[in-house]
């Protein structure tokens, strides 16, 4: 087997890395809320004339730490999750960069030797399109081709002239620390030159580096909370949250007529509604009424049958009549008859009750009852009057 041996770009790195870079970006956003809001305070500082400058400073730095508090808080919240994102992209590229194979078969088409690998670049790594680039030369003439990972040779497109749109021509030139690029327009006189200098470029990295690194060991313990000072934040505030939001739904339903017409419903039990409806069945004849085995889910459904002992009725008046009873019967309850209705069979009629026990359910009822004097099941999930 033929061992090819070329550079390997490193994408995944160890875990602290990334959480250095998290923690660092924590620090950052804190810093600059701070300062921005320190700052802006103190800007109007005339507007607080009634108080000493300690007291003063004391209510600046009151509300510098709320808001620095919460930032802390909610990046701890997210800290987990993101740095095990960034993992897991970073592996997927690295596996990229690791396992694709070059193609094969691959010879020199001026002298039609074969070619080996100098080097390789995963092209748009962070892109779905993403697709390694392997450089080849010829072991005889040296000439320098770049196939992609399918075989495909890949041909240089030259940027275009930003006047006339024209492939630009390219010169470069190299020194130890600095390379030059000039382009020029054929077909214009537009040039440009392009200069990056690899000496300024690793001192500006090195200095970042360093600042960097000042900043996570002055301030990492005062902007980056430890596990059990973070968990007691996102308890904490989810309570707040929680409780904030069951304020404001509870001042809504206040005003919501449908919940307020929903509180004076009876809310009946099965043995309460079983007499109620025996009872006011009775009077119309429909005897022996029978509630079947409930149906237990986000609503208790139960099946009836109940036999009508009018022999004057007939199917369809049958089934009319108690469905009118039901409509006046179940009003200003919790219950009702379900979108299907009833149905007659052989002085049998049968049908199911539906309970509703949510507050949104029993102000749902509310809302329909208000819009629509009589209104037609569509669904199973609507009621019928």
């Amino acid at each position: 087997m033929k061992m090819v041996f070329y550079f390997q770009m490193q994408y995944l790195q160890k875990e602290q890395n990334y959480i250095d870079l998290y923690d660092l970006s924590t620090i950052e956003e804190c810093l600059d809320y701070y300062w921005a809001l320190k700052d802006g305070l103190t800007k109007d500082r005339n507007k607080f004339k009634n108080l000493t400058d300690e007291q003063f400073e004391n209510e600046v730095h009151k509300a510098t730490s709320y808001t620095i508090n919460v930032i802390k808080g909610e990046r701890f919240r997210y800290k987990k999750e993101t740095i095990d994102k960034w993992i897991n992209r970073d592996k997927l590229v690295q596996e990229k960069e690791d396992k694709t194979p070059p193609p094969d078969n691959i010879y020199c088409e001026e002298c039609n030797s074969s070619m080996k690998i100098t080097s390789n670049d995963l092209q748009n790594a962070y892109d779905d399109n993403a697709q390694m680039l392997f450089m080849y030369e010829c072991v005889n003439c040296k000439k320098r081709e770049a196939y992609l990972e399918d075989g495909t040779k890949w041909k240089y497109e030259p940027p275009l002239c930003p006047k006339c749109n024209t492939p630009l021509k390219s010169k470069s030139k190299d020194t130890k620390n600095i390379s030059i690029t000039i382009y020029s327009c054929p077909n214009c006189l537009y040039k440009n030159k392009d200069v990056f200098d690899f000496k300024k470029s690793k001192e500006e990295r090195i200095k970042k580096d360093k600042k960097d690194k000042i900043l996570l060991n002055k301030y990492r313990e005062g902007f980056c909370l430890d596990e059990k000072t973070g968990q007691e934040y996102i308890l904490s505030m989810d309570r707040i949250i929680a409780f904030t939001k069951e304020l404001k739904e509870q001042e809504e339903k206040q005003k919501d007529p449908a919940y307020q017409k929903a509180k004076n419903l009876k809310k009946l039990s099965v043995v309460e509604l079983e007499k109620l409806i025996a009872e006011a069945l009775e009077k119309e004849k429909f005897i022996k009424l029978f509630l079947d085995k409930p149906e237990i889910g986000q609503h208790v459904i139960i099946p009836f049958t109940v036999q009508d002992a009018d022999d004057t009725r007939k199917d369809y008046d049958s089934t009319k009549m108690l469905q009118k009873i039901f409509r006046k019967l179940l009003d200003e309850t919790n219950w009702r008859l379900t979108s299907e209705g009833t149905t007659y069979r052989l002085g049998y009629v049968y049908g199911r009750l539906k309970g509703y026990e949510r507050e949104e359910d029993l102000a749902n009822l509310m809302r329909v009852k208000a819009t629509k004097d009589n209104p037609v099941m569509v669904n199973e999930h609507e009621p019928i009057y």
